[in-house]
């Protein structure tokens, strides 16, 4: 099982010695892997397309786009691919000791043996680059190298804890993945499906879900986000009315105003640019605790 996030970072003292066996490769149509001694060393696998299934030391994972697999030395891996849909992989073989002591590093403090990764992006872009210094030219490079590998393990222990969180959890990180993508656009008219599709879920789950930990509909939250956003433009910026209600999507500046009077209690002009000092980061020390900003 994945390791208690709250202890130290387990591998601090981790030192790695790369290998020159490391690469990315399109398997063959007859590919089989299946090595005729026990790993000598450790093998970050990871499958950057294509399906098959791996098996360490009798137990049996599904291959897929962001499979990950952190393979110990001792063990017999075997991976077969689906021939219609073959494999391309990134190998990576590399020995650790521990710095303090100078010994093999205790594999019990590594992430398991596989791992979903969440970020496929990230995490290719870091094996790529490790690909890319896998001989080193300078001291930098082995710097980066420890580095780069510390991201990758440190991210494999996140998703792997992120993989065994209790279903409460994995909803309230669905919920604040939408909340995050919703404010990532407060002037688009995001639908509901491709909400649902950033976060692989379907349209009506996800509103229900939304609902249900936030009170509130996602219609209603993306209405909110976009006035917070006008307010902010209004209040900090030289954008008079029009030009906020039309960058945040607004058909009409009628509708905008109408809803932000709803919000706030006050038309949008009452807050423009220029009408009364910012309030935006700090408390009113002025005695009015009102929202509307006349001019003297």
């Amino acid at each position: 099982m994945s390791k208690p996030m709250a202890e130290p970072f387990p591998l601090l003292t981790a030192r790695f010695e790369r290998s020159p066996n490391a690469g990315k490769a399109r398997c063959e149509p007859a590919w089989h892997w299946r090595p005729h001694q026990p790993l000598r060393d450790y093998d970050l696998w990871y499958a950057v397309a294509g399906k098959g299934m791996m098996n360490i030391n009798g137990t049996a994972y599904p291959i897929r786009k962001g499979s990950c697999f952190l393979i110990r030395p001792g063990d017999r891996p075997e991976a077969t691919q689906d021939p219609h849909d073959r494999l391309t992989v990134i190998f990576i073989h590399f020995t650790m000791t521990d710095s303090g002591t100078g010994q093999l590093f205790d594999g019990s403090l590594l992430p398991d043996r596989h791992t979903r990764v969440g970020d496929t992006l990230f995490i290719e872009t870091m094996l790529n680059r490790l690909l890319q210094i896998t001989k080193p030219e300078s001291s930098w490079d082995d710097v980066e190298y420890r580095l780069a590998m510390m991201q990758i393990l440190l991210h494999l222990y996140r998703w792997q804890r992120e993989e065994h969180a209790s279903s409460a959890d994995k909803q309230k990180q669905v919920i604040a993945r939408v909340i995050g993508y919703i404010r990532e656009h407060p002037g688009r008219r995001i639908a509901h499906r491709e909400i649902a599709a950033h976060v692989q879920l379907s349209a009506e789950y996800v509103s229900t879900l939304f609902k249900k930990h936030t009170g509130t509909s996602i219609k209603q939250y993306m209405t909110d986000v976009r006035l917070e956003r006008a307010l902010h433009l209004l209040m900090e910026t030289t954008m008079n009315v029009s030009q906020v209600a039309e960058a945040l999507g607004y058909a009409n500046v009628y509708l905008f105003s109408k809803q932000f009077k709803e919000r706030y209690g006050a038309p949008p002009s009452k807050y423009k640019w220029g009408s009364e000092p910012s309030r935006a980061h700090g408390r009113d020390t002025s005695g009015d605790s009102g929202h509307s900003a006349g001019s003297d």
